[in-house]
């Protein structure tokens, strides 16, 4: 089977690239602004900006490949935008999209990883504080970063209706796993390891409340998906949520080492972030999604023990 994957040198993307390659099935194309560090025999690498209005390269390399299966992962996948121009995230996550949807070959399993910051806060303005969002509710994002995945997922979902693609899209929440580029998780590690003898945390307490999944989780999903078929939205995520102050101690207790919480207060959060997220799981668990990691702790636990080991 050919695979195609986009983002391929990404944080989730090594992580599904390492797990496509250990298979022999597969004819894998990887494409990404940057070359992966190794290349096996099977393994084409193609270098382009996905999000990149005049590139044609993508385009020409469909037509040559004609992958069966699209994994696109190629974004940018850092939501505070503070100081930022939008205008890039705009043309990474949506351009990049809508790329895919139009150069892939008819029928092409194409498999989308988006988030569930496309849901926003609006099921927590009351006092429903113990429901979850689950994907027949509507979206309400209240980031660009929300409204770019929102956005692409209507495209995926368009091209599919439309014949042209066979798409889905995975909403995926914080992923967490050996070799963190960046999250709260990464965060905390850098901060507990430094000579600050607070652990400084942004908000106030007890923070925001999230789920986390552990890659090799969100990776099986994915695969999932790419051999169901199955048409639709799917909450990718833990069965339980963490708030910041939760996080921060799973992270200490991993890193055996404490230090007491500093919050720095509202002001330091960055404006769109969501206050609760609490989606549900059960769409993807009906079809065979059985995680290794089923609860945030453990992905946490694992998440920081796989980071430490990679850096000695």
């Amino acid at each position: 089977m050919k695979i195609l994957v986009t983002g391929a040198t990404g944080f989730i993307g090594r992580h599904l690239v390492h797990s496509l390659a250990m298979s022999e099935q597969h004819e894998l194309i990887t494409v990404s602004r940057t070359v992966p560090d190794k290349l096996k025999e099977s393994h084409h690498h193609i270098t382009c900006d996905m999000g990149d209005t005049g590139c044609e390269v993508f385009e020409k390399t469909c037509k040559h490949y004609k992958p069966e299966v699209i994994f696109h992962l190629a974004s940018n996948a850092v939501p505070n935008l503070a100081g930022k121009n939008p205008y890039s995230m705009i043309k990474d996550n949506i351009i990049s999209t809508y790329k895919v949807a139009e150069s892939a070959p008819e029928g092409c399993r194409v498999v989308l990883v988006s988030s569930v910051t496309v849901y926003g806060d609006w099921l927590f303005y009351g006092n429903n504080k113990s429901e979850k969002y689950e994907e027949r509710q509507y979206t309400q994002p209240t980031s660009i970063y929300g409204m770019t995945k929102r956005a692409s997922e209507s495209i995926i979902e368009i091209y599919t209706n439309m014949k042209k693609i066979d798409g889905c899209s995975l909403r995926l929440c914080a992923t967490i796993g050996g070799g963190l580029t960046h999250g709260i998780v990464k965060d905390f590690i850098v901060k507990l390891k430094s000579q600050n003898r607070w652990l400084e945390v942004f908000g106030d307490f007890p923070g925001s409340t999230k789920p986390f999944c552990h890659v090799d989780d969100a990776i099986q999903a994915m695969l999932l998906m790419a051999k169901s078929r199955t048409p639709g939205k799917f909450n990718v995520c833990s069965d339980n949520e963490l708030s910041v102050e939760g996080v921060a101690y799973s992270v200490m207790s991993a890193c055996d080492i404490q230090k007491p919480i500093r919050w720095l207060g509202s002001d330091s959060v960055w404006k769109g972030d969501n206050n609760i997220i609490r989606a549900s799981n059960n769409k993807i668990k009906s079809i065979g999604w059985n995680p290794k990691y089923p609860f945030a702790e453990d992905a946490i636990e694992a998440a920081v023990k796989e980071s430490l080991c990679s850096t000695k």
